[in-house]
């Protein structure tokens, strides 16, 4: 059984076809790669697996339940979560607070509970705050919990946004061109970040433009240009596919 399991997803917008009767499938623990010219249709499976997007046609079998058309919240308890190519934080919240919103998902606490503070209440929200502060080790961020997230340079908005991801404990993180708008230093800082993600046990679906960034990180990638499957396989073989060279180079 498979991680994740794409099955013939058909995705349109109108007349226009986004995603072309696609399928691949991912391993857990594995880092998997999704490539392909600008208006491939990457974007469009992502929104497809968490939710955002129906499928016209198809499935996704997540952990071997079919997901296809459940709701983004519901897909995101079962243990998927995603970043997103337009960094969105809460701009005025703190890094600290951005982080521990990601926690919404993992709170077992009722209104009630909430409003009179019992003691469950704050033993929950203790709980809450050691996971959110434990994302802020992982990402160098102690010197900016307490800043506005939308004061701070991208870079360090991008670890944010990454933080509150990890603070919902996914089984599969999903990166939506996280080096988009990261110096080299910044994105190779991003690529040791990545391995030390999956060496948490977590499993990484990725779109990137950064060849180099997709060359040195991922061991499996798919390759999509007009919404279809045009090469899937390890780095090496893809760099060498002529369908892959055409369609980079026309």
């Amino acid at each position: 059984m498979y991680f994740l399991e794409v099955k013939n997803l058909t995705m349109r917008f109108g007349g226009l076809i986004a995603i072309d009767n696609l399928s691949f499938q991912i391993k857990e623990g594995q880092i998997f790669g999704i490539i392909g010219p600008n208006g491939a249709g990457k974007t469009t499976v992502f929104n497809c697996i968490s939710g955002i997007y129906t499928p016209g046609t198809g499935e996704i079998i997540w952990q071997g339940k079919n997901i296809t058309g459940k709701s983004p919240h519901l897909i995101a308890k079962s243990g998927i979560v995603r970043t997103f190519q337009t960094i969105r934080l809460f701009s005025h919240m703190s890094v600290a607070e951005n982080i521990m919103s990601g926690r919404h998902n993992k709170s077992r606490q009722s209104w009630l509970s909430g409003m009179i503070h019992t003691p469950f209440y704050k033993k929950d929200e203790k709980e809450n705050w050691f996971k959110a502060l434990e994302q802020i080790d992982f990402f160098d961020l102690a010197d900016y919990a307490a800043n506005e997230a939308g004061s701070l340079p991208y870079g360090i908005q991008r670890k944010v946004e990454m933080a509150r991801a990890l603070a919902t404990e996914p089984k599969l993180l999903i990166l939506d061109e996280p080096a988009a708008g990261l110096n080299d230093k910044e994105t190779e800082e991003l690529s040791g970040m990545i391995f030390k993600i999956r060496d948490r046990g977590i499993t990484v679906l990725l779109i990137e433009h950064d060849m180099d960034l997709v060359m040195n990180t991922t061991e499996e990638l798919c390759v999509i240009n007009f919404g279809r499957k045009i090469a899937e396989g390890t780095p090496e073989a893809i760099q060498n596919n002529p369908k892959v060279i055409e369609a980079y180079l026309g």
